[in-house]
């Protein structure tokens, strides 16, 4: 039920389709040695979630890579269509990249799949085991931080201009 959403995100922090399949092949075999543990677990779905990303990025680690955040290509592709300063548009977007991965683990996956996926609350709250109500209040306080971020960062870098 989990695996084609679980594939997509390890493609996306790898980069490669195989890469991605075999560390969620990974996950599915720690998960099936815990299955009566986790069945007991107050939340088994974001238990879930969470041995996915530990084993997407110790997959990336034993390669010597880093996970990626996002597919930032994607997002600048969409951003520069009829920008008229299309470097002004890149550092803005590195800005939020950076904003985004200064970001508590929890408020990072929130924003990531509401905003760079396109998943409802329903689907957010139902991948990361949480209710929608936590996703709205989850979001709500990352938006709040992504702003002080945000601003933070550009204040520093008109310093440095």
């Amino acid at each position: 039920m989990h695996r084609p959403r679980y594939v997509r995100e390890a493609e996306r922090c790898l980069r490669c389709r195989a890469d991605a399949e075999e560390a969620v092949d990974e996950a599915f075999v720690q998960l099936a040695r815990q299955w009566p543990q986790i069945l007991s677990a107050e939340n088994p779905a974001a238990y879930a979630w969470r041995v996915m990303k530990n084993r997407v990025i110790d997959h990336a680690r034993a390669r010597g890579r880093r996970a990626t955040l996002m597919d930032t290509a994607v997002f600048e592709t969409v951003t520069l269509q009829g920008a008229e300063d299309a470097f002004e548009v890149i550092e803005q977007n590195l800005r939020l990249f950076r904003a985004i991965s200064a970001l508590p683990e929890r408020q990072r996956d929130v924003i990531r799949l509401r905003y760079c996926e396109g998943y409802s609350t329903a689907d957010v709250a139902f991948q990361l085991g949480i209710t929608e109500a936590g996703v709205r209040s989850t979001e709500r306080y990352a938006k709040r931080r992504l702003r002080e971020i945000y601003t933070s960062c550009a204040e520093e870098e008109a310093e440095r201009s």
